[in-house]
């Protein structure tokens, strides 16, 4: 390899300049940087560049595979491009996120790792550069620390102009297409990507009371526009439209037909196939089996009824996709007290809840609110605001998750006759009893070692012995534990 030649690590952000001195009307819709790149792998990918400015352009790329990559890229009205080549090796990315490849119920990584989304919502201000970025590094820090990693994001792309929400923050606008509205998010982007974070953003490319173009050929130009910029992230979802596009009662904003025909345009655009879905209402997801979603979104069931909020999230869980649980637990929001008469969670329902949306292979996005989805820590962002106790029992949970092969497991409520079950079978199976008692599960190919854990204090283990044929297993005691069954 030449000493001058440029690495770039495997799933890390290529980029390269390319100047073009001809002055445009109009350089965003005037003229297009085509290009090509040709992987080790002998694939060939053709993608485009951006105007970034000036006669500045660039051009960025997601590599999936080491070795060398060799690219060209021309100018559609035959101004001269450029042409090189890069190194992919090493680097610090776990992989493009993704659907996990041994077990799509579940996100994971391009480079087969699993993932567990430990994810946190966030109000409007997060991007916005009237919030100081001494306290944005603040509250990053505390997300580290609690073990978050993925962040839910309002006013993401376009500003949700609205009071209480993103009126009077200077968030992205990204529309019409700005290229140092475009940097000034990315830069934020980065830090995330530098702290490994993943980012959700809860409005998505059109959002509710955004400035979002209208027009189909506009539409088609930002989001071409914003896939040449965001699509080498290894760290971003994407989301059409949110929030709730589809609400009822006369307040929906877009029709299902228009969300479908943008979920297609973006999914097909995009060469990096990034997760792709929308933020749905209340209820189950009308897209479940869209053509061009890769992972769902539900709001809800908000409850405390565990067999309902298991029933709801399975309901909608396509077999091959994975789900996110996004405002499902959502502890001082509004709506959830209304939905449980009147009063917030308990800390034993919060972890219940936690558990059983975890048993549905569901990925929690946690909110930490006193009103609607932008009061509260997840709309200050003071980390002195955060009702740490509630926090501290969602880690927990995931915690214990985490010590598990949740990844090689699917929700199999069919081999058990009570509680919550999610099984490998015929390898391990995992039972969450909230009420302690005896369980039948149908197991295969026994025996296994009978382990009970404590699910109000995960560190306390009692092995029972062993099963052949997973008959009559009771728990310790009448509250809260974890059945599991080991080979």
């Amino acid at each position: 390899m030449a000493s001058n030649q440029t690495t770039v690590g495997l799933y890390e952000r290529f980029e390269a300049s390319v100047a073009n001195p001809t002055t445009y009307d109009d350089p965003f819709r005037d003229v297009t940087l085509e290009a090509v790149f040709h992987g080790p792998d002998g694939s060939e990918t053709r993608f485009w560049g951006f105007h970034d400015g000036g006669q500045d352009w660039r051009l960025r790329f997601l590599p999936w595979h080491e070795g060398e990559w060799r690219w060209e890229a021309r100018f559609s009205d035959g101004a001269p491009g450029a042409e090189g080549a890069f190194v992919c090796e090493g680097g610090e990315a776990p992989g493009k996120l993704d659907r996990y490849p041994w077990n799509p119920i579940w996100f994971g990584y391009s480079s087969g790792a699993p993932e567990l989304v430990r994810g946190l919502h966030l109000g409007d201000r997060f991007f916005a550069r009237n919030w100081p970025d001494t306290e944005r590094a603040k509250l990053l820090d505390w997300v580290g620390a609690n073990g978050y990693n993925l962040l839910s994001i309002a006013s993401h792309y376009l500003n949700r102009d609205e009071p209480g929400r993103g009126q009077g923050w200077q968030t992205p606008d990204l529309w019409p297409l700005n290229p140092g509205e475009y940097r000034r998010m990315e830069a934020v982007l980065d830090e995330l990507a530098r702290r490994h974070i993943l980012v959700f953003p809860f409005a998505g490319f059109f959002g509710q009371d955004s400035d979002y173009p209208r027009d189909p050929a506009d539409q088609e130009l930002y989001v071409r526009y914003t896939l040449a910029r965001l699509g080498a992230y290894w760290n971003v979802l994407f989301n059409v439209a949110g929030p709730e596009p589809n609400l009822r009662g006369g307040k929906r904003w877009m029709s299902d037909d228009e969300v479908n025909r943008l979920g297609r345009l973006i999914a097909g655009l995009d060469p990096f196939r990034h997760p792709l879905s929308v933020h749905n209402r209340t209820g189950d997801d009308p897209f479940r089996d869209a053509d061009w979603t890769t992972y769902g979104v539900l709001q809800g069931p908000k409850t405390s009824d565990l067999a309902k909020l298991s029933a709801g999230l399975l309901e909608s869980h396509h077999p091959e996709k994975p789900l996110i649980a996004q405002e499902t637990l959502w502890s001082g929001n509004v709506n959830h007290i209304r939905a449980l008469g009147g009063r917030d969670y308990t800390d034993d329902e919060l972890r219940q809840n936690a558990i059983v949306i975890q048993m549905s292979a569901a990925a929690i996005v946690f909110a930490d609110n006193d009103g609607n989805s932008s009061t509260g820590f997840s709309g200050t962002l003071d980390t002195a605001e955060a009702k740490q106790g509630r926090h501290d029992v969602l880690r927990r949970v995931w915690d214990f998750f985490e010590t598990t092969a949740y990844y090689r497991m699917q929700p199999a409520q069919d081999l058990v006759d009570r509680g919550f079950c999610l099984a490998q079978a015929g390898r391990e199976y995992l039972v969450y009893l909230p009420e302690g008692g005896a369980v039948n599960v149908a197991v295969e190919k026994g025996p296994y070692r009978v382990v009970w854990v404590n699910a109000r204090d995960t560190g306390r283990v009692r092995e029972a012995g062993s099963t052949a044929d997973g008959k009559q297993l009771r728990a310790p005691d009448g509250q809260d534990w974890f059945l599991r069954l080991l080979p």
